[in-house]
């Protein structure tokens, strides 16, 4: 064994050497040595000098480690201990600022169309925190309505600095690691700006407007003649030029789920194919081989930089160009080497690629793809074969076709399911699924997506050469590719046992019964009950989150079908994805109020549309004091009891029919608000109903931000949970609740503060847990 792993690093040392470059980053990583400190750097220091100078290529395996580690370090004290990173993690709200430094163009908007820059700092001011931060920066900038971006230039903008809010519901997005792993520390909101001189970036910055003007361009031509079909218009764009965000989130969930979302948008596979493509229209022009390569290189490059420079393109396009243009300086092409060379440089750039899941799919997939299709290709040489007994001189047409058919889908099956078991590992650690189907899928779409790609680069090239009749006919070729493409996609994800989701890394717990309270901003509420093996929703958010956090999050935890789901009441923040859940999940069942929809609703309501559906799925509205069995299980049974509305509650608003329910779990009693305010908690004070409880959880009326004292005495929780945002005043927590909960002593958690709350009911006892760190909260049942 050890024989064949020195033969197989001497023939491969740049693949060696990163491979040791990576576990450099992981010991910085994990803290377990401080690659800045002197000493540190001595030893680096001499371990390559005497690698260098006395011959010894072994120092080499410490001392690129040691240099890995000593980037990673320092990268790190750039961006997650940046002075202006501490001082932003004391608050939890924008603060005013004023920043003075270069700006760049980002060609992304936001949901309100505000531009984006990315501003390098010079000096930061925070007047309320007297602080003065003179350290390089980089930020990315909203900039003010109504401003597009005004050139490069040193400038001075006026506004408030955060930082990107950090996920707390497991499984989802993480934006603010995301954003300093993209060396960006915060994020800027301009409200005025003023140019105070010039800088040295111009040029740069006219590159990249020039990108941008190239991609209209190229947008605009390939959906020319194709205006009556905007869908596969959007997926034409997402596969030519990376923009996924135009194309529907139902095709794009169907390249996901069937396990070919790399052929969706611009990915490695993109540029590769180009590189094929290009190479043989440039060889078919009778051009030198060199020639061709140098080229080829070149075109792979300005794609990659017309499609934004995104990572998966960069790192495909520097790939590409060493693999091919190593017979440019007369040395073998390697493909493993090659990848340990693009390994090398793409992390001495900017180590925090490694922890991205592009990068890690990227390099680990295509290396195994390499090293064990050709195993899997050799098992499958005998079916490719012509009959032995037949000389290979009298085969006709029909049986050499045959024979070629077979050998290209033999070859096409190895490297799909090499490529699909080297990224088990990664799909399951970062989310949570297996795609079993995307073998097959695989060898279907990516000959579809090569077509598609060439289809694409013939009608730019009719379109430079103002060939419009040429071009509309190529677009329209180009447009039956993409149909087929997102037929084959939806077939392939709808087929039985196509993907599905478990949680292979954390061991769940072996409470009978979890609640995890989600954090959804701006009012909205989903939360999540955990019975063994069945899996009940209460209220699930709106479509945003629930593609954004509510999906993620089950997905992480493994649910691939939901037993039923609570709706609260007609608002679109707590039950506007219960057609996405149906949907993803299997028809659940379905359970509102009487009151639901209100008689006075509009038709565009979820539920009112919901209802509206010619075959609406079963909806069962609950009375007063009717109950449902969630598990009959006799050591801890658990049952949902309707406390509110009753029949007589005709309101107009959907806050103040919002339902109310008493859940017993084993021991336990869990008070349901959702938004019930005023009216509810006078009804129910004056009623019969036992509110004692042991948790109450709630989300914020809109209207009545208050609580009244006569409920909370006569509900006398344990222990309040509040659904909130403290960035809108509507759903922030009411004063009167916080100074309640001190007179009382009551422990008061909400989701803005202590993030996605997670509630383990024991027997014995009862865990509150949350996300952000802070005292766990456990209770004994009442005497």
């Amino acid at each position: 064994m050890l024989a064949k792993l020195q033969t197989w690093t001497r023939a491969n040392p740049l693949m060696a050497l990163a491979l040791v470059a990576v576990c450099g980053i992981l010991i910085a990583e994990l803290g377990w040595l401080r690659a800045n400190d002197p000493w540190f750097i001595g030893c680096t220091t001499v371990l390559l000098g005497a690698a260098l100078l006395c011959g010894r290529s072994w120092l080499l395996i410490p001392g690129i480690a040691m240099v890995f580690a000593f980037i990673h370090e320092t990268r790190t004290d750039e961006t997650f201990r940046h002075p202006l990173r501490l001082a932003l993690q004391t608050t939890d709200k924008p603060v005013p600022a004023t920043i003075r430094g270069s700006l760049l163009p980002d060609f992304d908007t936001t949901a309100d169309g505000r531009a984006h820059a990315l501003c390098t700092t010079q000096k930061i001011e925070i007047p309320a925190a007297g602080r003065v931060i003179e350290q390089t920066a980089t930020l990315l900038v909203r900039l003010p309505r109504g401003v597009r971006f005004p050139g490069a230039g040193l400038y001075e903008l006026h506004g408030s600095i955060y930082l990107p809010r950090a996920s707390s519901n497991p499984g989802t997005f993480d934006a603010q690691e995301y954003a300093l792993r993209m060396g960006r520390v915060a994020r800027f909101d301009a409200e005025g700006m003023r140019r105070i001189g010039n800088n040295n970036e111009t040029l740069w910055c006219t590159f990249l407007e020039t990108a941008e003007h190239c991609r209209q361009w190229i947008g605009t031509k390939l959906t020319q003649d194709l205006e009556d079909d905007p869908e596969t218009s959007a997926v034409i764009r997402a596969m030519a030029l990376g923009v996924s965000a135009e194309a529907a989130d139902e095709i794009e969930d169907a390249f996901r789920n069937s396990g070919t979302l790399h052929v969706f948008a611009v990915s490695g596979l993109h540029v590769a194919l180009l590189g094929v493509i290009a190479l043989a229209l440039l060889r078919q022009l009778g051009l030198r081989r060199s020639i061709s390569l140098w080229m080829m290189i070149a075109i792979v490059f300005a794609y990659a930089f017309i499609t934004g420079w995104r990572p998966s393109a960069a790192r495909a396009a520097l790939m590409v160009a060493i693999f091919m243009g190593a017979p440019l300086v007369d040395r073998e092409s390697s493909l493993q080497n090659s990848l340990g060379a693009a390994a090398l440089l793409l992390l001495a750039a900017d180590t925090h690629q490694l922890f991205m899941p592009g990068f890690q799919l990227s390099f680990v997939v295509l290396w195994l793809s390499v090293i064990g299709s050709v195993p899997l290709l050799e098992r499958l040489m005998h079916f490719t074969r012509l009959d032995p007994f037949l000389p290979p001189q009298l085969a006709n047409w029909r049986q050499r076709g045959s024979s070629q058919f077979r050998h290209w889908l033999a070859a096409n099956l190895s490297v799909s399911t090499a490529a699909w078991i080297g990224s088990i590992p990664f799909i399951l650690g970062h989310f949570q699924s297996v795609t079993p189907v995307a073998v097959i899928a695989n060898c279907v779409l990516v000959p579809l997506s090569f077509f598609c790609l060439g289809a694409t680069c013939l009608s730019l090239c009719a379109a430079a050469l103002h060939l419009t009749g040429v071009q509309i006919i190529l677009n329209n070729a180009n447009w039956a590719l993409a149909k087929a493409m997102i037929a084959s996609a939806a077939w392939f994800a709808g087929l039985p046992g196509a993907s599905f989701h478990f949680q292979p890394s954390t061991t769940p717990t072996h409470a009978p019964a979890v609640w995890r309270m989600l954090e959804l901003p701006h009012g909205g509420a989903a939360n999540h009950l955990r019975l063994e093996k069945n899996h009940w929703l209460f209220d699930t958010g709106d479509e945003t989150n629930f593609r954004r956090v509510l999906r993620p999050y089950l997905h992480s935890h493994g649910v691939n079908s939901i037993q039923g789901v609570f709706l609260s009441h007609n608002d679109a923040d707590h039950v506007g994805a219960i057609e996405q859940v149906s949907e993803t999940f299997d028809a659940p069942l379905l359970f509102c109020s009487t009151q639901e929809p209100g008689r006075l609703d509009s038709s565009l309501t979820t539920l009112r549309r919901l209802a509206d559906q010619p075959n609406p799925p079963p909806l069962r509205k609950l009375r007063v004091d009717e109950r449902v069995t969630l598990s009959d299980e006799k050591t801890f049974k658990i049952e949902a009891r309707v406390l509110y509305p009753m029949m007589q509650v005709e309101n107009a608003r959907g806050d103040d029919r919002a339902m109310v329910l008493m859940l017993h779990l084993g021991p336990w009693r869990v008070l349901w608000l959702s938004d019930a305010g005023w009216h509810a908690e006078k009804w129910l004070c004056a009623s019969a109903a036992d509110l004692r409880c042991d948790v109450l959880i709630r989300s914020q009326h809109e209207l009545d931000l208050a609580m009244t004292a006569e409920f909370l005495l006569k509900a006398s929780p344990r222990a309040i949970l509040c659904g909130s945002d403290a960035r809108d005043a509507e759903v922030t927590l009411p004063e009167s609740l916080v100074q309640h909960a001190k007179e009382q002593n009551v422990p008061l958690l909400d989701t803005w503060s202590d993030g996605s709350l997670e509630l383990q009911f024991h027997s014995n006892e009862l865990r509150v847990i949350p996300t952000h760190g802070g005292q766990r909260l456990v209770l004994k049942p009442r005497e």
